[in-house]
C-alpha cells in the first residue's frame, strides 16, 4: 500500500484528451480506497466515469509521486460530486523532479542553429559554456541584441516545460532534429531571469488555433548547465504549488 497519501493532500489528475491537469483533494481514505473531491481546473470540472483509469500525481516535500488508479464509484449530493478511487499499492517517485512536465505558458523566442552567426568572433555555443556570461545579465542581453541584429529571432510560446525540455507552438513549421537556441524569462514579475537554452526538436505536429495555422514541437534541452536546470525545476515546482493552492 502506498503510504504517502494523507487526508487533505492535493492531487493533480491528468486529462489526456485535453492535455490538461485538474486538481482534487483527498477527503478520506482507508486501506483499499480513497474519497476525492471533484477535480477542478480554472472553473471547469472533470467527469470521471465508473471504472475509468486516471493518472494522478502527488506533490510532497521530498518528491513528486505518480500513480494510475481506477474510479470505483461517485457520491453526488446536490451539485457536489465526490469520487471513490482505488488506493494505489505503489507509485513512481521522482526525487529531483527534473522531468515532471508542468503546464507553463511562457513567451519564447528562438533561432534555428544553422541561421546563427558569430558576434565579434564569438559563437553562441562558446557563450553557453561560459560561467562569466551567465553571471552577467547585462552582457547576456547585449550579446543577444547583437545576435538578433545578425539573424532575426522568431516568436513562440510554451505549452509546458520540465527540467529536460518543453513543448512549444511556433508560427513556422519546424523539423525533427532541428537544433534551436531559445530565449525566455522565468521567475516572478520584477525578479525575472533571462535564460538562453539549446534544444533539439524531437516531435512535430500541425496545430489549428482559431482558424490560424500553427505548429507544435517537442524540444529536448541539450548541454544544459545543472545550475540552470535546477533553476528551471525550482520555478516549475513553484508553479505547481501555486496552481494547487488556487484551485482547491
Amino acid at each position: 500500500m502506498f503510504k504517502k497519501l494523507g487526508v487533505e493532500d492535493r492531487l493533480q489528475v491528468y486529462h489526456e484528451p485535453e492535455q490538461e491537469y485538474y486538481t482534487a483533494k483527498v477527503l478520506d481514505l482507508d486501506k483499499e480506497e480513497m474519497m476525492i473531491s471533484e477535480p477542478l481546473s480554472g472553473g471547469k470540472t472533470l467527469e470521471m466515469p465508473d471504472h475509468s483509469s486516471w493518472q494522478f500525481y502527488l506533490n510532497k516535500e521530498d518528491a513528486v509521486y505518480f500513480f494510475t488508479s481506477r474510479v470505483v464509484g461517485a457520491n453526488k449530493e446536490g451539485s457536489v460530486t465526490r469520487y471513490l478511487v482505488k488506493r494505489p499499492h505503489t507509485a513512481h517517485r521522482h526525487q529531483r523532479r527534473g522531468h515532471v512536465r508542468v503546464p507553463c505558458h511562457q513567451d519564447l523566442h528562438y533561432w534555428r542553429w544553422d541561421e546563427l552567426k558569430p558576434v565579434n568572433g564569438i559563437f553562441p555555443e562558446t557563450m553557453l559554456q561560459s560561467k562569466d556570461f551567465w553571471e552577467d545579465p547585462i552582457w547576456m542581453r547585449d550579446y543577444l541584441k547583437e545576435l538578433e541584429a545578425a539573424a532575426p529571432i522568431k516568436p513562440a510560446f510554451s505549452l509546458d516545460m520540465s527540467g529536460g525540455g518543453l513543448r512549444m507552438v511556433s508560427l513556422e513549421p519546424l523539423a525533427r532534429y532541428d537544433r534551436l537556441l531559445i530565449t525566455t524569462y522565468i521567475g516572478e514579475k520584477g525578479k525575472q531571469q533571462l535564460l538562453l537554452l539549446e534544444g533539439k526538436v524531437v516531435r512535430v505536429a500541425p496545430l489549428n488555433i482559431g482558424g490560424w495555422k500553427r505548429y507544435r514541437a517537442g524540444v529536448s534541452f541539450m548541454n544544459i548547465d545543472p545550475e540552470i536546470q535546477e533553476q528551471i525545476i525550482s520555478y516549475l515546482f513553484t508553479l505547481m504549488r501555486n496552481k494547487l493552492e488556487r484551485e482547491v
